[in-house]
């Protein structure tokens, strides 16, 4: 055997090596993801609940409402403050939080759809129980987040890659131990999806999607906006797979709904004396909750830059969204872009516009964190198209400082949370060059910001210019041959960048 011949030799064995390990990886990716996802966030929880923070925020206030049907089995959830029953969770006094309802009586001023979903846990282990089935759901986005990458054809490993960051270094983590109802929205949303953005579906997950997007305006009237444009879109999927044929599809995804809807109206009236299914909202005794109320401009730069409340100056794996929505445009993905649109500008302007833009006392990214799970797509379709040394280190850099803001967040107690002060407490006392951190980045509740915003503004279009450009610096193939491509793609979809 000569050179050249065993050279061809072993670097077929090399090739077929790749392939087996490919192969044995993508089979193996989503246990190690469930099983590092559940550990995470199930031990957090424990330790969080048992030793770190009491409930804050608009927590305590979902957890009475839970209280109050189990204890007083009512909606009186006045019952449970005036007789303090809360502090079996919660330790000190507690204002109220209200709204009017038809004949003036004071009702629950949060929507009853989270706490009546998590009561049976409630009842089982009190708050514990409540927010391991915050974990839970957390868990089941970072499955449906692989789950949708592959649906759109990435590749298992930036698949695998996507869903670690977004359980270890995005707000998903930061909300896992946590009682808000965003987790709730967000696995809703991405399931829904993920059944929209495959090639066919069945009856049973017709039905199951359904069911889901009917929950949506109990969790929150704001969700209410998801839950008709994800109907539509899966309605024109199912008649794009059915024509008119197969009238079952279009009655399983209409009865969920419909029946929800009547009972949702029938709910309002009795309670509030309306129709209106934004009264709850309306009726705040805080007057914090309007659309509409603000100027929508400022909060919008704050959902990204404020320190406080910013996803992507807090979680600054996310500076990967802009080239791959560049990356997504460009290559024609124009199905999920336009859904991407119709989810999003409404929604930011729904919540921009209203006095509380924040969230109020709360971690960062509460308002936008329903639609981060669906933005993974972009974060994915940049990493592999771009493929390059300086994309790994971006996304290493960035996941570690994700990371470690989630773990400063959990100690002291309640050191996630934060009121619009200007100054982020998960970061207070960090210091880089001498300089507290919090002095180098911009809010939205201090003098003379505008400087910050735009050096900020600058940094992160930079970078996501040079990540861009370094997509002709590539570290290895994004494919190294034919077979490799074969053995590996996923199963023939009709995702919006197919080709």
């Amino acid at each position: 055997m000569n050179y050249y011949t065993c050279h061809r030799v072993i670097a077929q064995n090399d090739r077929t090596t790749q392939i087996k390990m490919h192969q044995f990886a993508r089979k193996n990716y989503l246990p190690l993801l469930i099983l590092i996802s559940s550990s995470v966030f199930l031990i957090t929880s424990f330790i969080y609940v048992q030793f770190s923070s009491p409930p804050s925020g608009d927590e305590p206030h979902y957890l009475i409402i839970s209280q109050t049907l189990l204890k007083y089995h009512s909606l009186n959830v006045m019952l449970d403050y005036s007789n303090g029953d809360y502090h079996a969770f919660y330790p000190y006094t507690i204002d109220p939080h209200l709204s009017y309802g038809a004949h003036g009586q004071l009702m629950p001023l949060h929507s009853i759809g989270a706490p009546i979903l998590w009561l049976l846990p409630f009842y089982v282990l009190g708050r514990l129980g409540a927010v391991f089935f915050i974990s839970l759901l957390s868990i089941l986005i970072i499955v449906n987040i692989y789950k949708l990458l592959i649906t759109m054809n990435i590749g298992a490993t930036y698949a695998f890659v996507v869903s670690m960051a977004y359980a270890i270094a995005s707000p998903v983590y930061l909300y896992s131990h946590l009682t808000f109802i965003e987790p709730v929205g967000a696995l809703i949303c991405i399931y829904v999806l993920r059944k929209i953005l495959q090639k066919e579906r069945t009856l049973t997950e017709v039905i199951v999607s359904s069911l889901l997007l009917s929950i949506l305006p109990w969790v929150h009237i704001r969700f209410a906006y998801f839950e008709l444009v994800l109907f539509f879109a899966l309605l024109f999927r199912i008649y794009e797979q059915n024509q008119l044929k197969h009238f079952k599809y279009y009655a399983c995804l209409l009865l969920p709904v419909t029946i929800s809807f009547l009972a949702y109206e029938i709910y309002t009236y009795s309670f509030w004396g309306t129709l209106n299914p934004g009264a709850i909202e309306m009726n705040d005794i805080h007057h914090n909750s309007s659309p509409f109320a603000a100027a929508p401009f400022n909060a919008m730069l704050g959902i990204f830059l404020d320190q406080q409340y910013g996803f992507l100056i807090n979680f600054p794996i996310f500076i990967l969204l802009f080239p791959g929505i560049f990356l997504a445009i460009k290559n024609h993905c124009t199905r999920y872009n336009l859904l991407m649109l119709i989810l999003t500008i409404p929604y930011i302007l729904l919540f921009a516009s209203i006095n509380n833009w924040t969230g109020g006392w709360s971690p960062p990214a509460r308002l936008i964190f329903v639609l981060l799970p669906l933005y993974s797509f972009y974060l994915a379709y940049a990493l592999q198209q771009i493929n390059s040394l300086f994309a790994c280190l971006v996304v290493a850099a960035t996941t570690l400082y994700g990371l470690t803001y989630n773990i400063l967040s959990l100690s002291p107690a309640l050191n996630s949370f934060n009121s619009p002060t200007g100054y982020n407490r998960t970061i207070l006392h960090l210091q880089l060059f001498n300089f507290r951190l919090t002095d180098i980045l911009p809010s939205m509740f201090l003098a003379n910001q505008a400087s910050l915003f735009v050096l900020w503004v600058v940094i992160f279009a930079g970078l996501s210019g040079s990540l861009i450009l370094s997509q002709r610096l590539k570290r290895w193939p994004a494919v190294s041959n034919d077979q490799l491509r074969t053995m590996l793609a996923p199963p023939p979809s009709r995702s919006p960048c197919a080709p």
